[in-house]
C-alpha cells in the first residue's frame, strides 16, 4: 500500500509548490490514481530559521512542532521538510513524533556520492552555513566542500530574500554568477542547491551550471520511501 507523504511546508511557500511539483513529476504514473497522496501544512507562520539560528530571532520549532502533529494527525506515514535549514531544528522535534523523516541533507549527500563527485560548491542560506549540516555529512563521506567566501555567503542570502521570497522576477543575479564561476575555479565540480528557494532561483534567473538539486534528491527519495513494501 502506498504511503502519505506528509510534508511541512511554508518555509517558503514557493519552495513547497516546488517540492510537490517535483514529487508528482518524479511517480510512475498513468493516471491520477497512481500518484502518492500528500498532505502539506503550507505553515507561513513558522519564524525565520537562520534568524533563529543567528541568535537573531525566535525559535522555529513549536511552529515547526504544530505542523508535524497536524500531519501526523492527518494520516501522514512519514514526513520531509521543505526546508533544508530547519534539518537544523530536527533533533528538537523527532523525540515528539511517531513516524519516519527523510532527510533533505542525507538524500543529497548520497546523490553527490552515487555520482562520483570528490568536491562540490554549496549554495545555501548563512544560516545552513553556519551549522556545517552540508560540511559534516559532506566531509563524513569524503567529499570537499566549498563554501562562499565569508564576505560574499551574502550575495546567496540576498537572491534568496530579496528575489525568490520577494517573488522578484528581474532581480540582478550577475554577483551570484559571478561567486558561481569563482568557486569552480576553487575546485567546485558541482553545485548542491542547498536551500530550497536555491533550485526556483536557478529556474528564475537561468542560472547555469552542473547543480545537486537537493529538493529534487529529497522528491526522489520520498517517492521510493512511499512506494516501498
Amino acid at each position: 500500500m502506498v504511503k502519505t507523504i506528509g510534508i511541512i511546508g511554508g518555509m517558503g511557500p514557493m519552495a513547497t509548490v516546488d517540492l510537490m511539483k517535483k514529487i508528482i513529476l518524479a511517480t510512475p504514473a498513468s493516471c491520477d490514481q497512481e500518484h502518492i497522496p500528500m498532505l502539506v501544512d503550507n505553515n507561513c507562520m513558522v519564524p525565520d530559521r537562520t534568524k533563529a539560528i543567528k541568535g537573531m530571532g525566535p525559535s522555529p520549532v513549536p511552529e515547526m512542532m504544530k505542523s508535524a502533529k497536524r500531519l501526523v494527525a492527518g494520516g501522514a506515514d512519514f514526513l520531509i521538510m521543505a526546508c533544508n535549514t530547519a534539518h537544523y531544528f530536527l533533533p528538537e522535534i523527532l523525540p515528539h513524533i511517531n513516524i519516519p523523516v527523510v532527510s533533505i541533507i542525507d538524500v543529497a549527500v548520497a546523490s553527490i556520492k552515487e555520482k562520483g563527485y570528490k568536491s562540490v560548491g554549496l549554495l545555501a542560506t548563512s544560516g545552513t552555513i553556519s551549522t556545517k549540516l552540508y560540511q559534516r555529512a559532506l566531509e563524513d563521506n569524503g567529499i570537499k566542500c566549498i563554501t562562499p567566501a565569508a564576505e560574499k555567503q551574502h550575495f546567496v542570502d540576498d537572491m534568496i530574500y530579496d528575489g525568490v521570497k520577494a517573488n522578484n522576477e528581474n532581480y540582478d543575479t550577475t554577483v551570484v554568477r559571478n561567486l558561481l564561476k569563482e568557486m569552480k575555479e576553487q575546485g567546485a565540480e558541482a553545485f548542491i542547491l542547498g536551500c530550497t528557494e536555491v533550485p526556483v532561483a536557478v529556474t528564475m534567473y537561468n542560472l547555469e551550471g552542473i547543480f545537486i538539486d537537493s529538493t529534487d534528491e529529497l522528491a526522489k527519495a520520498a517517492v521510493k520511501f512511499a512506494r516501498a513494501d
